[in-house]
């Protein structure tokens, strides 16, 4: 396979390091935010507390590599799919939580409180208390209860949704482990027992952590062009000096977003090349010199905020885009 996915170990583990003052729930949904979820789980196995996925079809495939508990912080439709695969689950309110138990899930269970997300959890101090009330009465004990801050990067915004936090989990009569996600979490005094980590777990949101991701191809074909050329689709790039040119086999079918367009540099034996002409599904083209050679190793991404930043959107979606590419995953 000419094209690669490389997963840099090494980067992983430190960022790792960096929230393991406490309990870790690793987030893997997405295939682990476009890493390879079989490869990511793997490397994490040993290291963390927990898995997090989004819904339960994403939980029977990291069963598959784990005995670790996972976490669907997702609405659960398949119940007897977690009872099969042994899948902890998210209620957030009376109904899920009567569905869970009626679906005989009681001892599986962990309560999202709504902080200012607005996507799920219980929002008020009725709905807490009644959960509460069912809890006692089905002596149902909660795994954990958990929340996830909508911007940590606020401090003030971030200290008003705890306070919130605190106030509905003091309506519980039991008091179970307490569970935060958001990378830059650890930066808060906050009282917390485990941390949900995603995009930090990564490389992302904070100067501390490293991307663990990078995009490599090879060059596949070089050619030279003469001024006056158009080369690509749609005419819009145009030779203004002749010279050599490099096509690589990485397309918007493999994630590479088309509207990055002459918009990135990619590096060469140890040289920046501008990329040139529209993104083809299969390819992209490069300008070169002469010392360029066909098989040569050509570096696309290192770090997915430079293309997030040229695209005016985030890193996330910079690399979940890449989970289809059709290249080789590499542990390095």
């Amino acid at each position: 396979m000419i094209n690669e996915k490389l997963i840099i170990k090494e980067n992983l583990f430190h960022n790792l390091k960096q929230f393991s003052n406490k309990r870790i729930c690793a987030m893997v949904k997405a295939n682990a935010y476009g890493h390879g979820l079989k490869e990511i789980v793997c490397l994490l196995d040993e290291q963390v507390d927990y898995f997090g996925v989004a819904n339960e079809y994403e939980g029977k495939q990291v069963r598959n590599w784990t005995s670790k508990p996972i976490l669907v912080v997702g609405k659960v439709k398949n119940y007897s799919l977690c009872r099969k695969h042994n899948l902890e689950i998210m209620i957030d309110d009376e109904i899920s939580l009567m569905q869970a138990i009626r679906e005989g899930l009681e001892d599986s269970l962990h309560l999202k409180v709504n902080c200012g997300m607005n996507r799920f959890g219980v929002s008020s101090t009725t709905n807490m208390k009644i959960i509460s009330s069912l809890l006692v009465k089905y002596n149902v004990k909660l795994k954990s209860v958990f929340t996830h801050f909508s911007n940590t990067k606020n401090k003030r915004q971030t200290q008003k949704q705890y306070n919130k936090f605190l106030k509905l989990f003091s309506c519980l009569e039991q008091k179970p482990t307490i569970c935060f996600g958001g990378s830059l979490i650890k930066n808060y005094p906050f009282n917390f027992d485990m941390i949900r980590v995603g995009i930090g777990l990564y490389g992302y949101e904070d100067k501390n952590l490293i991307p663990v991701m990078e995009i490599r191809s090879k060059v596949i074909k070089k050619f030279y062009m003469c001024c006056g050329e158009y080369l690509g689709y749609g005419h819009k790039y145009k030779v203004k000096r002749s010279g050599f040119y490099a096509a690589i086999p990485v397309g918007y079918a493999d994630g590479l977003s088309r509207l990055l367009s002459g918009k990135f540099h990619v590096y060469i034996n140890g040289k920046t090349y501008p990329s040139v002409g529209n993104i083809c599904m299969d390819l992209f083209f490069v300008k070169i010199d002469e010392d360029v050679k066909v098989g040569d190793c050509v570096v696309i991404m290192q770090d997915a905020n430079i293309f997030a930043k040229k695209l005016k959107t985030i890193p996330y979606e910079i690399l979940t885009n890449f989970s289809n590419m059709r290249a080789k995953t590499k542990i390095v």
